[in-house]
């Protein structure tokens, strides 16, 4: 039978080594966080000590890396739940969000967050869903996720702030936006302007949204989206709202002499480990 959305402290992995090692090569997943495979008697809930739990669907659906992103991080504190609570629907909202306001040439905004996604339960998860009679800044391509809750493995927690807390299903759900709440309606509008498809992404769009902090190819080559047809360049804007990354070269391009460094670019806006 597949895991249901009430059985978080039954779910158990059905990963093997092969697929770990494979997960952890392709996703960059820091070794020095210790990526091991749960025994076929760990579940969801408890943790092991200094463990978290990480769903494979959070890289390659949700399109975030490890480290996360200092946005994701503070969106999950405000809400007082843990990662491992929200479901990787949630999770690629708030990615969708935080890559199209870099499109932007924004910095990701809470409440302009808040202002499109209320915070609500799916089970023993959590999830984003976007507030009804409001215009969205996104569109799903899929509308369900299967084997999501019996692949994951366990990470160091030395990735996530202290403060990160388990939510409680007793604890207040009080996120209602208050007759005083303020956001910026300049930044929401350009976002519905400008709405694109939540999907997987390669690569270069999470470098260049800057929720991917680890580039195998080096400081001095930056990640290039061309256009087949005529080998132009696509800005990131434009580029997510393409129907078929088919129409895509994912290209490299030497940095010149003076320029930040890739990763120095993208570092602060990585949570620290």
């Amino acid at each position: 039978m597949a895991p249901g959305k009430d059985n978080m402290s039954e779910n158990v992995s059905v990963l093997t080594q092969r697929q770990l090692n494979k997960f952890v090569r392709e996703y960059c997943i820091p070794l020095d966080l210790n990526p091991v495979l749960p025994s076929k008697d760990e579940t969801i809930y408890p943790f092991p000590q200094g463990k978290f739990l990480l769903y494979t669907r959070v890289c390659n659906f949700a399109n975030y890396r490890v480290p996360f992103s200092r946005f994701l991080i503070r969106v999950l504190q405000f809400f007082w739940v843990h990662i491992s609570q929200v479901n990787p629907f949630g999770l690629s909202s708030v990615n969708h969000f935080e890559i199209s306001c870099r499109a932007l040439d924004q910095k990701p905004d809470l409440n302009v967050f808040r202002y499109f996604y209320e915070f609500i339960t799916a089970g023993d998860w959590y999830t984003f869903t976007h507030r009804k009679g409001i215009p969205s800044p996104s569109s799903y391509e899929w509308s369900s996720l299967k084997n999501w809750k019996d692949n994951f493995l366990w990470l160091d927690d030395r990735c996530l702030p202290e403060d990160m807390r388990w939510r409680f299903k007793d604890q207040v759900m009080s996120f209602d936006l208050g007759e005083d709440f303020v956001f910026n309606q300049e930044l929401a509008r350009s976002l519905i302007e400008h709405k694109s498809p939540i999907r997987p992404l390669h690569e270069h769009f999470l470098l260049l949204g800057r929720v991917c902090f680890r580039w195998s190819q080096g400081d001095r080559v930056s990640p290039v989206i061309r256009r087949k047809r005529d080998r132009t360049i696509m800005s990131l804007l434009d580029g997510l709202k393409v129907p078929s990354f088919d129409v895509f070269d994912f290209d490299l391009e030497d940095q010149g002499e003076g320029e930040i460094p890739l990763m120095k670019q993208v570092a602060p806006s990585a949570q620290e480990i």
